[in-house]
């Protein structure tokens, strides 16, 4: 069994509720917060040089989360982090069969659902009622309907991504069922019953507890 012995240092950039949340929960899950410190940091932080110095040193758009990881270049996607510290610990990673749906999900969660919730949510949360740009909200409703009708065909039939087993890749998803569920009163996963049972096994997890509470 891997243990958190003769591991880099290493930390974790975050601010609470955004993508960082998978990588915490990731590490909670791999019982590796004795080798992962938790930093918290503001991308709108009035201290310039603060900011200037995370640039310059650590994530060159200022975003987060970004994973430090001594003597190598910083980790600064969320997928990459998830994969990287599954790796690391040789945990939570899927049978040879399942590869593909691990792969194939991840990439999806970051390339494609990352980027309609973060349009829904910019609407929804920053923009005046009487501003907002309806017919993007409904453009972006209705790709995240085909984006998780999708996903539900693998999960139809099994516990998690990659069968009955949990995996790094319920890490990246299920940070997006979560943040779906949290906006507007969970009307995105309305008819999407397959993402709230698998949400609701989800946050039956110790780990999850720990990060979303």
């Amino acid at each position: 069994m891997a243990t958190t012995t003769n591991k880099p240092k290493m930390t974790l950039y975050y601010f609470p509720n955004f993508r960082s949340n998978r990588c915490i929960w990731l590490v909670h899950e791999l019982s590796a917060t004795k080798d992962v410190h938790f930093e918290l940091f503001d991308t709108r932080d009035p201290d310039e040089s603060k900011v200037k110095h995370y640039r310059d040193t650590v994530h060159p758009l200022g975003t987060v989360p970004a994973l430090e990881i001594e003597g190598r270049e910083p980790l600064i996607e969320s997928g990459a982090i998830c994969m990287y510290l599954a790796e690391l610990y040789q945990k939570l990673l899927p049978e040879k069969d399942n590869m593909a749906d691990y792969f194939n999900v991840i990439f999806f969660c970051c390339a494609t659902l990352d980027e309609i919730l973060e349009q829904l949510f910019v609407q929804w949360m920053f923009v005046e009622l009487e501003n907002r740009d309806n017919d993007l909200i409904q453009n972006m409703a209705a790709k995240f309907n085909v984006a998780i009708s999708h996903v539900e065909t693998i999960l139809c039939d099994r516990k998690f991504i990659c069968g009955d087993e949990f995996t790094a890749a319920d890490c990246v998803l299920g940070y997006n069922v979560w943040w779906a569920n949290v906006m507007q009163g969970g009307q995105l996963l309305k008819n999407h019953p397959v993402a709230r049972s698998y949400l609701e096994r989800l946050g039956e997890r110790d780990a999850f507890k720990k990060t979303f509470s």
